[in-house]
């Protein structure tokens, strides 16, 4: 196996304040940073996936004891708020097809367990954030299954179910589409194809045509047939039970049950043979039981027979036919809406429970117009809701942040709606800015999407990143180059905003999504804490790069690596809380490193001033070479943190290839 080899010399400090003290000598023993009471305002988060991050009791799948365990960890890395991907029961193992939000998925653990995480979270001063998906649901979750039930269910109408959706959308039945996109409808059955109570079955073999009559009855019900002398069964949808039936004359048999089948029934001939010739069913085509009525059996196509009368109609399914989605109507009524309603219940539920925010998925697909007013206006409504149930037991606001993959331009609409947006600008300027080593105009572009965001909600919050579960790791955008790495991570942590690092980031994990030709699993990889075989590997079902799981590169393996990337996280991570003007400061321009400077261009420079009036100066070279920086009006003599090569001469200093600084003002 590969072993990554970092370059960056890194040398042990402690920082009790804006400015670095003496070192305690490169030969020093390293620990992780701590942090007391009210010593986290960095406002990191750290965005985890619960299956695969850490596990408790080595069934291979991550845990909420797995993550309760490892909040040293997170603690260290200066985070005070961990999203959790959806922790809800689902068919998937990522979770975003939930099948019932009031519900903890048991391979995580038990409510129990959910609420020691958060307390324990707490204790440490972190708060807990939960994924909630509001566009769509899982195909077997339980609106869905009563949705199919047809129109008479009380849920049909939370779904964009239609047996002719172009022209319900043209005719304006589903509000929230504004076109019709065919990829995005899939077929369901629908209508009562189950059936309650008690029938009488008659089977018919002494024909040319086998039948099956199937009446309504009120005489008393029979127990199965114990003569094993007839081999005619009926399989009422129950598995592993085959009902022995009564022969009443020669080939003509009989029985009078109670059912209760979620489906309909076939006819066997044998109950221990499955091969050709011993099921009965209906004639493809006419598979749909009319009591009273004998149904023709066939053997050749033998397709399930029907209690009921189904219909083939489509449901609108924006992320595949395993997802639908779901359908709050008109805008103007949604706080009124079945799906609103039930799923604004199930977060006062989490929220009661001590759930400090939620991450809302996709939420630009929830009405199909992604430019329009509806979105933000939903989100607002949704916002409200939930923020009045928190501020019951609160004196702050619920945090709330919106996935809005879209330009800054687009997403600051969004902040009529939500306090927090997503910023994926911020990677798509920096990978940029790195790859191409250009860092003069870095500092005006944010400070042109912060612009666009206070002019819709003042105080918006930029959730600033480099990727995410969905998105192909930094690691292969930046072609594994460990000094580019590192430099990223000191990029977030000195911009104005508050950063989300996603797990494995701060290790250097790479992997192509699949959108890139990949695959999905290949950007959510276990983390590996000290040994490969103890990684929560399981959800993935292998399809992760296991030269990544590996001791080499483990958590352990980079705590005792002075050059790895994550000592790096662990540093700027800290610099960023222990200096004000990183925490919650507001970028401003440098006087001659900025946009307009045509000689410099690989130098990224910029004020952060905090409330308080205490200012920070940050400078990055992105270049491949040194670059030396005349600074006299600058302050050069209180450093708070630095990556590379970094030398400062009177009112000058010389910042190696993809080196930075941050100097307290």
């Amino acid at each position: 196996m590969k072993r990554i080899v970092y370059a960056l010399m890194l040398t042990v400090l402690v920082v009790v304040s804006c400015g670095k003290e003496p070192q305690e000598g490169k030969d020093a023993k390293w620990e992780r940073p701590s942090y007391a009471t009210g010593q986290k305002p960095g406002k990191i988060s750290y965005q985890l996936l619960i299956y695969s991050f850490a596990d408790s009791d080595g069934d291979g799948i991550g845990d909420f004891n797995g993550i309760k365990s490892k909040l040293d960890y997170l603690d260290a890395l200066g985070v005070s708020a961990i999203w959790l991907s959806p922790a809800h029961p689902a068919d998937s193992y990522h979770g975003y097809d939930v099948q019932d939000y009031s519900r903890i998925n048991p391979k995580y653990g038990t409510e129990e367990d959910f609420k020691a995480l958060i307390d324990a979270a707490h204790s440490k001063e972190i708060k807990v954030y939960m994924d909630y998906v509001l566009n769509h649901t899982g195909k077997g979750n339980v609106w869905f299954a009563e949705a199919k039930k047809g129109p008479s269910s009380d849920k049909f109408s939370w779904f964009n179910i239609s047996a002719d959706p172009a022209t319900d959308i043209a005719l304006g039945k589903f509000p929230s589409i504004t076109g019709y996109y065919q990829n995005e409808w899939h077929s369901v059955t629908v209508g009562e194809v189950g059936y309650q109570g008690r029938l009488h079955f008659k089977v018919d073999f002494s024909g040319a045509i086998k039948t099956l009559t199937v009446t309504t009855s009120t005489d008393a019900a029979q127990t199965p047939n114990t003569d094993s002398s007839v081999q005619m069964f009926l399989w009422l949808g129950e598995p592993g039970k085959a009902v022995r039936m009564y022969r009443s004359a020669t080939d003509i048999y009989e029985i009078t049950l109670d059912v209760d089948s979620p489906w309909g029934v076939l006819v066997r001939t044998s109950d221990t043979s499955w091969d050709g010739g011993t099921k009965w069913g209906a004639p493809k085509g006419a598979n749909v039981l009319n009591f009273g009525t004998p149904l023709p059996l066939s053997t050749t196509d033998a397709q399930d027979i029907l209690f009921g009368t189904p219909a083939e109609m489509s449901f609108q399914g924006a992320f595949g036919g395993w997802m639908p989605d779901l359908n709050y109507g008109k805008v103007a009524d949604a706080a009124a809406a079945g799906p609103f309603n039930a799923l604004a219940e199930t977060a006062d539920k989490w929220i009661g429970m001590g759930v400090d925010g939620f991450r809302l998925d996709a939420v630009k697909h929830i009405y199909s117009a992604e430019r329009g007013p509806e979105n933000p206006a939903f989100l607002k409504l949704w916002y409200d809701r939930c923020n009045s149930t928190f501020r019951k037991t609160h004196s702050t606001d619920l945090y709330m942040v919106g996935e809005v993959w879209m330009s800054a331009s687009e997403v600051a609409p969004y902040y009529e709606g939500l306090p927090a947006c997503f910023e994926f600008d911020f990677w798509e300027r920096l990978k940029w800015v790195l790859n191409q080593r250009t860092g003069c105009y870095f500092a005006n572009d944010l400070m042109g999407y912060r612009q666009k965001y206070a002019a819709v909600r003042p105080g918006a919050i930029a959730a600033t990143k480099l990727t995410n579960h969905d998105e192909t790791r930094a690691a292969t955008i930046l072609n594994k180059d460990l000094a580019k790495l590192k430099q990223a991570a000191a990029f977030l942590m000195t911009a104005e905003g508050e950063p989300y690092i996603y797990q494995g980031e701060e290790l250097g994990y790479w992997g192509k999504d699949s959108d890139d030709g990949g695959r999905d699993e290949l950007v959510r990889t276990p983390i590996v804490w000290d040994r490969a075989f103890s990684a929560a590997t399981r959800d993935l079902d292998g399809h992760f790069d296991m030269t990544l799981v590996t001791d080499e590169i483990s958590v352990a393996a980079q705590e005792a690596d002075k050059e790895s990337l994550l000592r790096v996280y662990y540093e700027w991570t800290h610099a960023r809380n222990i200096c004000p003007a990183l925490a919650g400061g507001k970028m401003s321009s440098h006087p001659k490193y900025n946009n307009n400077n045509s000689t410099d261009k690989t130098v990224a420079a910029w004020y952060m001033t905090a409330s308080d009036g205490s200012k920070a100066l940050v400078l990055h070279n992105v270049g491949a070479s040194a670059a030396t920086l005349s600074l006299p009006d600058d302050k050069l003599s209180d450093e708070v943190v630095s990556l590379g090569d970094v030398k400062v001469s009177g009112s000058s200093v010389e910042l190696g290839a993809n080196s930075s600084a941050v100097f307290v003002q």
